[in-house]
Protein backbone atom coordinates (compact mmCIF):
# COMPACT_ATOMS: atom_id res chain seq x y z
CA UNK A 1 0.00 0.00 0.00
CA UNK A 2 2.87 2.28 0.78
CA UNK A 3 4.72 1.66 -2.15
CA UNK A 4 1.46 2.05 -4.48
CA UNK A 5 0.76 5.70 -2.58
CA UNK A 6 4.33 6.35 -2.83
CA UNK A 7 4.14 5.59 -7.04
CA UNK A 8 0.99 7.81 -7.54
CA UNK A 9 2.53 10.74 -6.14
CA UNK A 10 5.24 10.42 -8.00
CA UNK A 11 3.36 9.83 -11.25
CA UNK A 12 1.40 13.26 -10.57
CA UNK A 13 4.35 14.55 -9.84
CA UNK A 14 5.91 13.61 -12.56
CA UNK A 15 2.44 14.94 -14.79
CA UNK A 16 2.73 18.11 -12.83
CA UNK A 17 5.88 18.68 -13.53
CA UNK A 18 5.85 17.90 -17.48
CA UNK A 19 2.42 19.12 -18.54
CA UNK A 20 1.11 21.65 -15.64
CA UNK A 21 4.24 23.76 -16.37
CA UNK A 22 2.97 27.10 -17.79
CA UNK A 23 5.35 29.85 -19.85
CA UNK A 24 4.32 32.45 -21.23
CA UNK A 25 4.91 36.36 -22.66
CA UNK A 26 3.38 39.88 -21.92
CA UNK A 27 3.58 43.20 -23.32
CA UNK A 28 2.60 46.52 -22.01
CA UNK A 29 1.92 48.98 -24.65
CA UNK A 30 1.44 51.99 -22.34
CA UNK A 31 5.37 51.49 -21.10
CA UNK A 32 6.66 49.14 -24.40
CA UNK A 33 8.06 46.89 -21.64
CA UNK A 34 8.26 43.10 -22.21
CA UNK A 35 8.07 40.29 -19.25
CA UNK A 36 8.33 36.43 -19.27
CA UNK A 37 5.94 34.90 -16.79
CA UNK A 38 5.87 31.10 -15.57
CA UNK A 39 3.91 28.95 -12.74
CA UNK A 40 2.42 25.71 -12.10
CA UNK A 41 -1.39 24.26 -12.60
CA UNK A 42 -3.18 21.06 -12.64
CA UNK A 43 -3.00 19.81 -16.27
CA UNK A 44 -6.29 19.98 -18.05
CA UNK A 45 -8.36 21.55 -15.34
CA UNK A 46 -6.20 24.59 -15.49
CA UNK A 47 -6.06 25.32 -11.83
CA UNK A 48 -3.14 27.17 -10.91
CA UNK A 49 -1.16 25.78 -7.30
CA UNK A 50 1.83 27.75 -7.59
CA UNK A 51 2.86 31.86 -7.46
CA UNK A 52 3.29 33.44 -10.79
CA UNK A 53 7.17 34.07 -11.42
CA UNK A 54 7.81 36.83 -13.51
CA UNK A 55 11.21 38.45 -15.18
CA UNK A 56 11.96 41.35 -17.45
CA UNK A 57 12.36 40.46 -20.37
CA UNK A 58 14.18 43.56 -22.51
CA UNK A 59 13.66 44.70 -26.07
CA UNK A 60 16.41 46.64 -27.27
CA UNK A 61 14.21 48.37 -29.69
CA UNK A 62 11.29 49.00 -27.31
CA UNK A 63 13.89 49.99 -24.97
CA UNK A 64 15.23 52.65 -27.04
CA UNK A 65 12.02 54.02 -28.34
CA UNK A 66 10.57 54.20 -24.71
CA UNK A 67 14.04 56.06 -23.95
CA UNK A 68 13.87 58.42 -26.70
CA UNK A 69 10.25 59.65 -26.22
CA UNK A 70 8.79 58.50 -29.25
CA UNK A 71 6.13 57.18 -27.38
CA UNK A 72 4.04 58.31 -24.47
CA UNK A 73 5.23 56.09 -21.47
CA UNK A 74 3.39 57.51 -18.09
CA UNK A 75 5.50 57.23 -15.09
CA UNK A 76 5.36 54.41 -12.97
CA UNK A 77 4.82 50.54 -13.70
CA UNK A 78 2.44 49.72 -16.37
CA UNK A 79 -0.48 48.35 -15.31
CA UNK A 80 -2.25 46.93 -19.17
CA UNK A 81 -0.50 43.52 -20.09
CA UNK A 82 -1.09 41.73 -23.65
CA UNK A 83 -0.24 38.01 -24.21
CA UNK A 84 2.30 37.81 -26.79
CA UNK A 85 2.03 33.83 -25.94
CA UNK A 86 1.56 31.23 -23.72
CA UNK A 87 3.18 27.14 -23.60
CA UNK A 88 1.37 24.43 -21.67
CA UNK A 89 3.37 21.14 -20.59
CA UNK A 90 5.06 20.07 -23.52
CA UNK A 91 3.72 21.77 -26.22
CA UNK A 92 4.72 24.89 -27.97
CA UNK A 93 4.05 28.44 -27.56
CA UNK A 94 0.21 29.45 -28.57
CA UNK A 95 1.33 32.77 -30.14
CA UNK A 96 -1.82 35.71 -29.23
CA UNK A 97 -2.38 38.66 -31.12
CA UNK A 98 0.36 41.46 -29.17
CA UNK A 99 3.44 38.41 -31.27
CA UNK A 100 2.39 40.78 -34.09
CA UNK A 101 4.64 43.39 -32.61
CA UNK A 102 7.21 41.78 -30.85
CA UNK A 103 7.96 40.01 -34.01
CA UNK A 104 8.50 43.08 -35.63
CA UNK A 105 10.85 44.71 -32.55
CA UNK A 106 12.89 41.40 -32.06
CA UNK A 107 13.40 41.92 -36.05
CA UNK A 108 16.90 41.74 -36.09
CA UNK A 109 19.33 43.74 -39.45
CA UNK A 110 22.89 44.28 -39.52
CA UNK A 111 24.51 43.50 -35.95
CA UNK A 112 21.63 45.22 -34.18
CA UNK A 113 17.89 45.31 -34.02
CA UNK A 114 16.09 46.66 -37.70
CA UNK A 115 13.59 48.99 -35.68
CA UNK A 116 15.97 50.39 -33.84
CA UNK A 117 18.49 51.48 -36.17
CA UNK A 118 16.07 52.53 -38.24
CA UNK A 119 14.31 55.22 -35.84
CA UNK A 120 18.35 56.21 -35.11
CA UNK A 121 18.63 56.61 -38.76
CA UNK A 122 15.04 58.27 -39.33
CA UNK A 123 14.46 59.86 -36.19
CA UNK A 124 10.79 62.07 -37.75
CA UNK A 125 9.95 59.00 -39.82
CA UNK A 126 10.16 57.55 -36.16
CA UNK A 127 8.32 59.85 -34.35
CA UNK A 128 5.14 59.68 -37.01
CA UNK A 129 5.42 55.66 -36.83
CA UNK A 130 5.72 54.85 -33.39
CA UNK A 131 3.17 56.99 -31.38
CA UNK A 132 0.46 55.21 -33.99
CA UNK A 133 2.04 52.16 -33.30
CA UNK A 134 1.45 52.54 -29.74
CA UNK A 135 -2.14 53.91 -30.02
CA UNK A 136 -2.69 50.65 -32.16
CA UNK A 137 -1.15 48.39 -29.60
CA UNK A 138 -3.30 49.83 -26.68
CA UNK A 139 -6.10 49.66 -28.53
CA UNK A 140 -5.37 45.86 -29.16
CA UNK A 141 -5.31 46.12 -32.90
CA UNK A 142 -1.77 44.43 -33.42
CA UNK A 143 -3.11 42.83 -36.57
CA UNK A 144 -3.08 46.05 -38.15
CA UNK A 145 0.31 46.95 -37.10
CA UNK A 146 2.69 44.75 -39.77
CA UNK A 147 1.03 46.50 -42.29
CA UNK A 148 2.12 50.08 -40.85
CA UNK A 149 6.13 49.26 -40.75
CA UNK A 150 5.85 47.62 -43.67
CA UNK A 151 5.09 51.24 -45.17
CA UNK A 152 7.44 52.73 -42.60
CA UNK A 153 10.34 50.48 -44.47
CA UNK A 154 9.88 52.01 -47.29
CA UNK A 155 11.90 54.95 -48.65
CA UNK A 156 9.53 58.15 -48.78
CA UNK A 157 9.24 61.77 -47.52
CA UNK A 158 7.90 61.82 -43.87
CA UNK A 159 4.86 63.78 -45.14
CA UNK A 160 4.55 61.43 -47.07
CA UNK A 161 4.70 58.28 -44.48
CA UNK A 162 2.20 60.40 -42.65
CA UNK A 163 -0.16 60.44 -45.02
CA UNK A 164 -0.26 56.92 -46.48
CA UNK A 165 -0.03 55.78 -43.04
CA UNK A 166 -3.66 57.70 -41.94
CA UNK A 167 -4.98 56.39 -45.71
CA UNK A 168 -4.00 53.03 -45.24
CA UNK A 169 -5.59 53.06 -41.83
CA UNK A 170 -8.95 54.55 -42.38
CA UNK A 171 -9.20 51.85 -45.09
CA UNK A 172 -8.79 49.36 -42.40
CA UNK A 173 -11.02 51.04 -40.39
CA UNK A 174 -13.90 50.92 -42.29
CA UNK A 175 -13.53 47.22 -43.77
CA UNK A 176 -13.24 46.22 -39.87
CA UNK A 177 -16.23 48.01 -38.74
CA UNK A 178 -18.04 46.70 -41.61
CA UNK A 179 -16.97 43.49 -41.13
CA UNK A 180 -17.85 43.25 -37.36
CA UNK A 181 -21.05 44.70 -38.23
CA UNK A 182 -21.54 41.30 -41.03
CA UNK A 183 -20.94 39.25 -38.07
CA UNK A 184 -23.58 41.16 -35.55
CA UNK A 185 -20.69 42.26 -33.41
CA UNK A 186 -22.22 45.91 -33.26
CA UNK A 187 -20.80 46.85 -29.67
CA UNK A 188 -17.21 46.14 -30.99
CA UNK A 189 -18.54 47.56 -34.71
CA UNK A 190 -19.11 51.03 -32.66
CA UNK A 191 -15.98 50.87 -30.34
CA UNK A 192 -14.09 50.78 -33.32
CA UNK A 193 -15.80 53.16 -35.21
CA UNK A 194 -15.26 55.64 -32.27
CA UNK A 195 -11.75 54.76 -32.08
CA UNK A 196 -11.21 55.54 -35.79
CA UNK A 197 -13.74 58.90 -35.45
CA UNK A 198 -11.51 60.29 -32.70
CA UNK A 199 -8.26 59.78 -34.98
CA UNK A 200 -9.88 60.90 -38.54
CA UNK A 201 -13.11 62.68 -37.57
CA UNK A 202 -13.02 64.16 -41.01
CA UNK A 203 -12.90 60.91 -42.75
CA UNK A 204 -17.11 61.06 -44.48
CA UNK A 205 -17.01 57.13 -45.51
CA UNK A 206 -15.83 56.98 -41.67
CA UNK A 207 -19.14 59.35 -40.70
CA UNK A 208 -21.56 58.07 -43.27
CA UNK A 209 -20.72 54.56 -41.40
CA UNK A 210 -22.00 56.25 -38.09
CA UNK A 211 -25.19 57.73 -39.68
CA UNK A 212 -25.48 54.33 -41.17
CA UNK A 213 -25.42 52.45 -37.49
CA UNK A 214 -27.77 49.67 -37.11
CA UNK A 215 -30.10 50.09 -34.01
CA UNK A 216 -29.32 47.95 -31.12
CA UNK A 217 -32.31 45.43 -31.65
CA UNK A 218 -30.76 44.82 -35.43
CA UNK A 219 -26.69 44.64 -33.87
CA UNK A 220 -27.34 41.96 -30.74
CA UNK A 221 -24.11 39.73 -30.91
Amino acid sequence: MVFSTLGLSLLIFFVVYTQGHVTGREFSPSHFKSRSFTFYEIPLLHIQITPIRRKSAALAAASYVRQSALINAPKGEPDDWHLVHLSRGLSGATPADAQLLVDQLEMYGDKDTFWRKWSIDHPKHAAVVWPIVQRLATRELYVLIPMVMELAHKEMPVEELSAEIDGLLQRQYRQLIIDMRAAKRGELAQTLLLEALSDYPNDAELNKLRSDAPTPSESIE
